[in-house]
């Protein structure tokens, strides 16, 4: 296979929906489509870690590592773009996942708001500091959006005049942070920052000399990177300096945008077909706003639109049946209408079939 790595991860997220749903559900999972159908999929079929996970990923190089996995034999096609894993893609994904497991760390649907920024940050606070301490001015700065420019100056504006302090006290945090990580390499960050007289690798350029997959390369990346980030939102207090990267971010509710003018309108008392009126949206599309409020916010209490009889029948049908597809729960809840089973199925995650 062109990524070998890339092509377990598509098999292991297939062997998750096992035939369930068309092979493009993982796609859109991968490149973190922000659709109420591929959130509400990544948590019916445990794969929520892996939202987002290869944002840059092509569909034509989706596509053609599936059909290199089906002409290898280790996958079946049942219907159109549905496919199953066969017995040797099944027996190569163990191995490989025994090999180069997927990183415990990786979360992409919990931090996948906070990664790219987060490293744009970082990036650029180390490559400063690192040239304040050697008196040099000019360079060319890893990052040029003006925001991330922007916040980096309030930043060292907050920190006073002593850099030399600063930098010492940051690259302290920043390795007390990679040390606790027993998982992964250090190296796997540490070889992309940039600073004086140094420029950081490129994704390709660090994989090469590590002499590791891409693909695997970057989720173990990405597993450090959300690592540090749960690290420090667990223990501000400890990482003083490395909390006010995300401060401004991590409090955010994970919505998509319509989502949340949705959730707003909620809030003030609206009802379904109110907010389909006052947006001009379709009511199904306020039902998908709905069902993702109700896998992401904890508190959010679906028995305004489903009642809690109902509730148990739904759960006791998904109980009956192995399958996540709703047509077959509805065989055994057939007083329940889809988006009563969505919004169910939503708020009991994929927990109920684990």
């Amino acid at each position: 296979m062109f990524n070998a790595y890339l092509g377990m991860i598509i098999l292991y997220c297939l062997k998750q929906i096992n035939g369930e749903r068309t092979i493009y559900s993982v796609y859109h999972l991968l490149k973190g489509k922000k659709s109420s159908q591929t959130i509400q999929d990544a948590y019916l079929f445990n794969i929520t870690v892996l939202f987002q996970a290869f944002s840059f990923i092509t569909r034509t190089e989706f596509d053609q590592t599936v059909l290199n996995c089906a002409k290898q034999g280790m996958l079946e096609e049942t219907v159109s773009q549905h496919y199953i894993l066969t017995k040797k893609g099944s027996d190569w994904l163990a191995q490989e996942l025994d090999a180069k497991p997927i990183p415990l760390s990786l979360n992409g649907w919990k931090n996948h708001h906070l990664t790219d920024l987060f490293w744009e940050r970082l990036s650029i606070l180390i490559q400063v500091c690192s040239n304040l301490l050697h008196h040099e001015t000019k360079y060319i700065p890893v990052q040029k959006r003006k925001e991330t420019l922007f916040w980096l100056k309030g930043y060292l504006s907050a920190y006073g005049k002593n850099r030399a302090e600063l930098a010492e006290q940051l690259h302290a945090q920043l390795t007390a942070c990679l040390e606790l990580n027993k998982e992964s390499d250090p190296s796997v960050i540490v070889l992309r920052l940039s600073g004086h007289n140094r420029a950081g690798l490129t994704r390709v350029q660090a994989a090469m000399q590590l002499g590791t997959d891409l693909g695997y390369y970057h989720l173990q990346f990405l597993g450090f990177i959300h690592y540090v980030l749960d690290l420090i939102k667990r223990e501000p207090d400890q990482y003083r300096l490395l909390y006010p990267l995300i401060t401004d971010l991590h409090k955010e509710l994970p919505l998509t945008k319509s989502t949340a003018r949705t959730f707003e309108l909620i809030n003030e008392g609206r009802s379904l077909l109110e907010i389909a009126a006052i947006r001009k949206l379709k009511q199904s599309t306020i039902e998908d706003h709905i069902v993702e409020m109700a896998l992401n916010i904890e508190e959010f209490d679906i028995s305004r639109y489903v009642d809690i009889d109902k509730q148990m029948v739904i759960q006791k049908a998904a109980e009956l049946t192995s399958s996540k597809q709703l047509k077959q729960i509805r065989k055994y809840a057939s007083a329940a209408d889809y988006f009563e089973i969505r919004l169910v199925m939503a708020k009991l995650g994929g927990h109920i079939w684990t």
